[in-house]
């Protein structure tokens, strides 16, 4: 069996080098004894036959107390030695440089100025207005998707009951809605007030019409003064005037 005569570790047929330091593995271990029991060969160091288990006490070489082991050394056996003594001051250093560190950071935290304090934020309020402005967007939002889609319950649902006329407002959207198409719709709102239950504002309406008799497009420009009652938790439009003093629209 190929053996390192380096580090006196057997290796099997298939090695050419020591698998631990390299060396070149001659073809035979020095020392090598045949079993007393069944003759095969065995190694210095080795404490039973690996064919039939007998103990090889009486075949230990003289110096073999002194030689290294044939096998590989165990980890613990690699493991540096710890130093001899103790050195108690290490701790003590330690443990006053602990001490310092705390102190100077305490210090420190103790001549931060009071005034770079975070100033906590004070919560935005939205005026009135801004939030009638907001309700009125929604119920011109709601009439322009009637107008688009022709839907004549939603245009019905932006309007008091106490609206002046509405029936005769709703013959005049349905008959308009009959003779154009409403290809464009926006709107600009201004002048929001409010006071309590009912608000005004002006809406300027821009409406695109496409007419199927004359097949020709007419642009809609009218401006409205607008009194709005909240119904409920909605806004509703409870009257409304052309500005100009014109009739009611």
């Amino acid at each position: 069996m190929p053996y390192c005569s380096h580090c006196q570790i057997i290796h099997g047929e298939e090695h050419r080098f020591c698998q631990r330091c390299g060396q070149i593995l001659k073809g035979s271990a020095a020392g090598v004894r045949a079993c007393a029991r069944c003759g095969s060969l065995t190694f210095p160091g080795q404490k039973f036959c690996t064919d039939c288990g007998l103990p090889l006490r009486m075949a230990r070489v003289a110096d073999e107390e002194e030689a290294p082991p044939v096998f590989y050394p165990r980890n613990a056996d690699l493991r540096p030695r710890r130093r001899s003594g103790r050195r108690p001051w290490r701790a003590i250093f330690t443990l006053l440089g602990l001490v310092l560190v705390v102190g100077v950071v305490y210090y420190a935290w103790r001549l931060i100025p009071a005034s770079k304090a975070p100033v906590p934020r004070t919560p935005v309020t939205v005026a009135p207005q801004e939030d009638m402005r907001r309700e009125v967007e929604r119920v011109a939002e709601k009439i322009r998707s009637a107008h688009l889609n022709k839907d004549i319950n939603k245009w019905l649902s932006c309007y008091n009951s106490a609206y002046p006329d509405l029936g005769k407002r709703e013959s005049q959207m349905l008959e308009l809605w009959k003779n154009y198409d409403i290809k464009e719709v926006n709107y600009r709102i201004s002048n929001v007030q409010r006071q309590g239950d009912q608000a005004s504002a002006d809406i300027l309406w821009n409406i695109q019409l496409y007419d199927h008799r004359s097949h020709d497009y007419t642009l809609d420009r009218t401006g409205y003064k607008v009194i709005l009652q909240k119904s409920g938790n909605e806004w509703k439009i409870k009257d409304s005037r052309v500005e100009g003093g014109g009739a009611s629209g």
